[in-house]
């Protein structure tokens, strides 16, 4: 993909030396009561705000654009010990606790709100990027520019601990620089610039629904590799490539501090965690009783891009399947294997341009965005609408991208029924019906399907028992089997009714698609 399309945007930095660091208004400060175990000049050097989590977090100005600290965190506590050592006395850790639990309390008496984001913010008719360097620097990307803000913005960003600075964009971008580190079909490949495009321009708002992205690929097919790429260009940190955690809560601290996770070397995700992973996606949160406390709910946001790779076919539920982006990696040649460090080092060299072509596309895309029409709708709308207008980006026919991801999606959500025992065996059944349709009760059609099943398939503990179960693992799977042509109806009379039916078409398109 050519970075020069006919919308290039450019990258400028605009000086804003008429323009003061974002204050708080009046209204928004909580003055804090001077103590004599609190440093005297605490009201002066901290204006306490209460980001839209309910979370207390204290305004911050020095070089560049304007920054929040969380109340607790270790950076502010490490800030106020300064400012107690300047006045010649320590702060205890009680002290700092005490302290700690004045500021969230008087930040939620007040109940004045501001947005809080962690690496990516809304702006209208963009976004706003924190590069996370030490002068705060952000960028703003909106339909055909792309600024660099190196004081003035009004959007306030909270750094975790484990974040890293992107690179800094180059004033001539050429994301083409990238297809060389890809290891990818050269369809999948513009699949997968669309999906990193996509990502970075989308903030964790309630109205963006991430695509996950799976890669698997045979060993030594680059996949961890890959995953590095993504996170340096998307969200670096010093946190890598993850392993699956075994519960949502630990899943939901991870989300919290980044805007994407990547977990590597998957073999089985079970339909609990398929449905968590499916809420994390699109967006969600966990709540739990507050410790010492017995009504008081602690809640926690599960919303976050997500990263799942591995050599095995891990994606089961058609549910999941139908938020996935699945890519196959192909096998690394002898005669192109690099080490490590070399490819490190030349990525390194390459990043600065990369980045400049990612803002430039992602800015082109949004002139197009708002009037594009979608020709291959899918579950995961948002992204399709991206599809098309990358299209127009790249004067490419309409629909020729949306196809191809439809396609992979329908590869996919064949791939994950084959492997449901009960969907697999409803493929075969209505295969077999060569376009009639059945119609028999829950008990009847039970009968068949075992019929034709193995009595290894019949022994399994995922093989419904009795009618009841059947009906309940069935419905689940209704979409799935739709995207393959198969049409399950349940209806009810005097008894309960299961049609199936084989229509030869795949969500509105023919076969041979």
């Amino acid at each position: 993909m050519d970075s020069e399309s006919s919308n290039p945007a450019e990258i400028s930095e605009h000086k804003f030396s008429d323009i003061a660091a974002i204050s708080v208004e009046p209204s928004e400060v909580q003055v804090i009561p001077k103590s004599k175990r609190f440093p005297d000049n605490l009201s002066e050097n901290l204006k306490i705000i209460l980001g839209q989590n309910g979370k207390a977090y204290a305004t911050m100005h020095g070089a560049g654009n304007a920054y929040v600290l969380a109340v607790g965190s270790k950076a502010l506590n490490n800030y106020i010990r300064q400012l107690g050592m300047n006045e010649g006395h320590r702060l205890r850790k009680n002290d700092l606790s005490d302290l700690n639990h004045s500021l969230q309390a008087e930040a939620e008496m007040a109940g004045v709100r501001c947005d809080v984001f962690n690496r990516v913010a809304p702006t209208e008719g963009g976004i706003v990027i924190a590069m996370g360097d030490e002068n705060h620097t952000h960028v703003k990307i909106t339909p055909g520019f792309v600024e660099l803000l190196s004081s003035g913005s009004d959007k306030l960003f909270s750094r975790s601990q484990a974040s890293n600075a992107m690179v800094m964009p180059a004033q001539a971008g050429n994301l083409r620089l990238l297809e060389k580190y890809l290891n990818l079909h050269p369809v999948q490949a513009l699949l997968f610039i669309a999906w990193i495009s996509y990502t970075l321009a989308h903030p964790k708002v309630p109205a963006s629904k991430f695509v996950i992205l799976v890669l698997q690929g045979n060993q030594g097919s680059g996949k961890s590799l890959l995953c590095r790429i993504i996170k340096q260009v998307i969200d670096p940190s010093i946190v890598g490539l993850q392993v699956m955690p075994s519960n949502p809560k630990d899943i939901a601290i991870a989300a919290h501090n980044a805007h994407v996770l990547c977990f590597d070397n998957l073999r089985t995700i079970s339909q609990g965690m398929s449905d968590i992973l499916c809420t994390t996606s699109t967006g969600g949160a966990l709540s739990s009783r507050q410790l010492y406390s017995d009504a008081d709910m602690s809640i926690i946001e599960m919303h976050v891009a997500l990263v799942l790779n591995g050599i095995h076919a891990f994606i089961e539920q058609p549910d999941l399947a139908q938020r996935c982006l699945p890519l196959w990696l192909l096998a690394i040649g002898e005669d192109k294997r690099r080490s490590e460090a070399q490819f490190e080092r030349e990525f390194q060299q390459d990043l600065p341009a990369i980045m400049g072509g990612l803002f430039q596309l992602i800015s082109n895309i949004f002139v197009y965005l708002p009037t594009v029409k979608v020709t291959h709708p899918e579950r995961m709308l948002d992204f399709v609408y991206w599809l098309a207008a990358m299209e127009k980006v790249d004067g490419v026919p309409a629909g020729v991208y949306q196809a191809e991801y439809s396609n992979l999606l329908n590869q996919g959500q064949l791939d994950s029924l084959q492997e449901n025992l009960l969907a697999s065996e409803v493929l075969d059944f209505a295969t077999q019906l060569n376009g009639s349709e059945w119609s028999g009760t829950p008990a009847e059609l039970l009968n068949q399907l075992t019929l034709q099943a193995s009595a290894q398939t019949q022994r399994s503990r995922e093989w419904p028992q009795n009618s009841i179960a059947l009906s309940k693992r069935l419905k689940p799977l209704a979409a799935g089997l739709k995207t393959q042509g198969i049409s399950l109806e349940f209806t009810r009379g005097k008894e309960r009714m299961i049609t199936v039916k084989k229509d030869g078409v795949v969500d509105g398109y023919d076969d041979q698609f």
